[in-house]
């Protein structure tokens, strides 16, 4: 029998865990259930990392008298909490699930006011080429180990022995800082590429850590098992991935690596186009696919864009004390797909743009509509920018000409959506400033200038009064208001109050009644 190696935690478990961990071996003894009990994966690696984690599954190994199902030992574990008087809970079980990523049933509990997943030891053998469904039979620690994605996640807590167990390389892996299949990476990836896409989370997950992807992962990755990608994981599963990658703490480096496999350009970045059926209805079918680094080489200048953008400016969204950083998931989502839309995108047609989009961001990544929203606006803030021709030279420590404030305006006006992320503005006007006028800084990565820059251009605009609230600000006069005072009819009020609110802009010092004159003044024009 393969013997795994053992060690001690070198960290005290947090004692809300401790509690947990003991009332279930009570259960396992007490109700007679005879198996045994360890923690799985990610709180595992967690906790040899000095990370905490609420993420606890349990690991249940038959005895021989019989067979022990997460369902059934969680369903004890209800029992049990029951009659000693605790609060009753209900157990919750999920069936096999291949686009949740379960394959095999568990079931949830919650033990102490944590919710705890149950799941026997599993061997998974995939007998279907275009699918990621495997056939399961129960397993030993070993065979469980070696069926998982990678060797820090492959690592077991002994409850009873309070012992990791390393059935693999995961405790000289979680050492080197490094990801590593527990099998030959080609199979483990062939067998199911979405943990592929979910290595490279890992890496920007724990980014700070210094962790990278092992040699024999970046070269088995080839255009065979790509396509096997696109193939065996839905669109959901593969978008849901994304957004985890790019919104959180170094999306940097999980763009840096869907680059160099070639994630990016044969994955992700593909505008999906759908049939219509009658009367105009989608058909869930897909008409064509449109790849947005189609007929683009290593020396194509939209290549070299997203690369310095993702060096210079993304990791400017996670830094401490940086002027963009961004404390919202969902913000740094946007900014991050900005930086990569932005050089297919930015001189699209509006028309074009909006249909462009919605088959990347909707039809193939699968993102919340919301999103798509601001992400568009932002694209559409930056080319009105460039029709102005912005130049922020113009915005000096003496101020801001009356060009370059009539540019962020209309830019501003292309931002006006309550869902609209607070820091789009800058980010927009941070890229339009080292695409168009510094390429040698963007170009250089140099993180800390470009920040540098960023900072003072913003607190320019900051002190020039009644611009960068220009959309926002209270009005001296309503709507309802301007029918009667200037007078207007209806379909003119809209664009009168956008003109008022230029105006305002302009001469953030008038009154009402020089707001009311100048209405009247301009009112042929409107």
């Amino acid at each position: 029998m393969f013997s795994p190696k053992r060690v001690k935690l070198d960290r005290p478990i947090a004692a809300a865990h401790s509690n947990i961990f003991a009332l279930l071996l009570r259960v396992n003894e007490e109700r007679r259930i005879f198996a045994t009990l360890r923690v799985a994966g990610g709180w595992v690696r967690d906790a040899l990392l000095g990370l905490h984690s609420q993420d606890i599954d349990i690991a249940i190994e038959s005895s021989d008298l019989r067979h022990v199902s997460g369902e059934l030992f969680a369903r004890e574990v209800s029992a049990y909490q029951e009659a000693m008087g605790m609060a009753a809970r209900t157990v919750s079980v999920i069936r096999v699930n291949p686009e949740l990523s379960k394959h095999i049933e568990t079931a949830t509990v919650c033990v102490c006011d944590t919710p705890i997943e149950f799941c026997a030891l599993r061997h998974d053998e995939y007998t279907r080429s275009n699918s990621r469904i495997p056939e399961v039979r129960p397993a030993t620690p070993l065979e469980d180990a070696l069926r998982r994605d990678f060797t820090i996640n492959a690592l077991f807590y002994n409850l009873h022995t309070m012992e990791v167990e390393d059935y693999t390389s995961g405790l000289e892996d979680l050492q080197r800082r490094v990801l590593r299949c527990p099998l030959e990476p080609r199979e483990t990836f062939t067998d199911d590429p979405l943990r592929l896409l979910r290595g490279i989370r890992f890496v920007g997950q724990l980014g700070e850590l210094g962790f990278s992807l092992d040699d024999s992962i970046m070269r088995c990755v080839n255009k065979d098992l790509l396509e096997k990608m696109t193939v065996k994981v839905s669109r959901e599963r593969i978008g849901k991935e994304l957004v985890k990658m790019l919104s959180g703490p170094s999306p940097e480096k999980c763009v840096e690596i869907l680059l160099e496999l070639g994630v990016l350009q044969h994955v992700l970045l593909i505008e999906f186009y759908m049939k219509n059926g009658k009367k105009g209805k989608n058909t869930g079918e897909v008409e064509r696919m449109d790849y947005l680094f189609s007929g683009i080489d290593t020396n194509d200048d939209t290549l070299k864009c997203i690369v310095a953008l993702n060096r210079t400016l993304t990791p400017l969204f996670s830094k401490t004390d940086s002027p963009l950083l961004l404390s919202s998931p969902s913000d740094k989502l946007v900014a991050v797909l900005f930086m990569l839309c932005l050089p297919f995108y930015h001189s699209s047609p509006r028309e074009q743009l909006t249909e462009r989009l919605y088959a990347l961001c909707l039809n193939g990544l699968k993102l919340p509509l919301a999103s798509y929203n601001v992400l568009r606006r932002m694209v559409e803030c930056y080319k009105t920018l460039t029709r102005h021709r912005l130049d922020l030279c113009g915005i000096t420590d003496l101020g801001v000409t009356d060009a370059a404030k009539l540019a962020v305006f209309e830019g501003l006006g292309e931002l006006n959506e309550k869902k609209m992320i607070p820091a789009a503005l800058k980010i927009v006007l941070s890229s339009y400033l080292l695409l168009e006028h510094r390429r040698e800084l963007l170009e250089s990565a140099e993180v800390n200038a470009v920040a540098s820059i960023i900072s003072e251009m913003w607190s320019v605009l900051e002190r020039e009064p009644g611009l960068l609230d220009s959309m926002t600000r209270p009005l001296p006069l309503k709507g309802d208001e301007l029918s009667k005072l200037i007078p207007l009819d209806l379909p003119q009020i809209g664009p009168a109050l956008l003109a008022l609110r230029k105006y305002a802009m302009f001469h953030p010092q008038a009154s009402r009644e020089d707001m009311i004159l100048w209405l009247r003044e301009e009112k042929k024009s409107l």
